[in-house]
């Protein structure tokens, strides 16, 4: 028999420690990659519902902003001097599904010429105010694309093509 020296027999051992643990990293670091994977595209999914699910509500408020539109006049509201804005608010447009701080946003958007600064608590007297519809409301909850933010985002691009030295 062919005897190996315990040196020997002591290396070979602690290599396959050190490989086994090395492919046990590797198929951990597998598994948590695609679990990570997974979670990001639940999520992605679940933004997406809540997305159309959002857009489909502010298209079904769009007849209860039409009825009230034609009750004030063609869409539009006189302030008169002491009203307040949530006062208005629950007069013309009382049993919208909203939150009233959407629909004052919306009119402040709508009307600046309305209102010192935009806020919604400081509004000009006789002034005639667009009562919101669909698209005001649609401008209040969705963000428009700013176009420096996207010119800014072009350029860092562009930065990363380019040659970097150490």
């Amino acid at each position: 028999m062919v005897s190996i020296n315990p040196l020997v027999t002591n290396i070979i051992t602690f290599i396959r420690k050190v490989l086994l643990l090395g492919l046990i990293s590797i198929l951990l670091s597998v598994l948590v990659s695609l679990v990570a994977a997974g979670t990001a595209q639940a999520q992605t999914a679940s933004t997406k519902k809540a997305l159309a699910q959002l857009v489909k509500d502010i298209d079904l408020l769009r007849p209860a902003l039409a009825a009230k539109a034609e009750k004030s006049q063609d869409g539009y509201y006189t302030i008169r001097r002491g009203e307040t804005l949530d006062g208005i608010i629950a007069k013309v447009l009382p049993s919208m599904s909203l939150r009233k701080s959407i629909i004052q946003q919306a009119i402040v958007l709508a009307n600046p010429h309305a209102f010192k600064r935009r806020n919604p608590n400081w509004m000009y007297a006789d002034k005639k105010i667009k009562l919101p519809d669909t698209k005001d409301i649609h401008r209040v909850i969705f963000i428009q694309p700013d176009k420096s933010m996207a010119k800014a985002k072009n350029s860092r691009q562009q930065r990363q093509d380019w040659v970097h030295f150490p």
